[in-house]
């Protein structure tokens, strides 16, 4: 299995990679696509930009849908958050059995964004 680090290269790179940090977030999360399929997917990290996931399906880049997890990091991980989100990467991984997928937050409530900040920093 790749090291979280290794994941995070696949996932992002270029300048994005080198401005934001990304911590590992384990669990589940769905995604809601435009066409209102949900697709299951895995969450590996995420950073004050967005989500790593791993989907079973390849997802065009560009495409805007809605991510839906549980955290308790983001409150007492009963309540499911909700973020939206434009694919910015797809790339498959034999390893991990799936799509790496990188999300690009858009519209991030503050509050949240300021959880995320806090969580991800060092």
């Amino acid at each position: 299995m790749m090291e979280t680090r290794d994941i995070a290269s696949w996932v992002y790179s270029g300048a994005e990679r080198r401005r934001t940090e990304r911590k590992v977030l384990r669990g589940s999360a769905q995604l809601l696509l435009p066409s209102g399929n949900l697709v299951e997917t895995r969450l590996v990290d995420i950073s004050q930009g967005g989500l790593g996931l791993v989907a079973p399906v390849n997802l065009p880049v560009g495409t805007v849908c809605e991510v839906k997890f549980r955290s308790a990091l983001f409150g007492n991980g009963t309540e499911a958050l909700v973020v939206r989100g434009r694919i910015a990467r797809s790339i498959l991984s034999g390893k991990e059995g799936g799509f790496m997928i990188g999300l690009e937050f858009s519209n991030l409530a503050p509050a949240l964004r300021d959880k995320i900040k806090r969580y991800v920093t060092p």
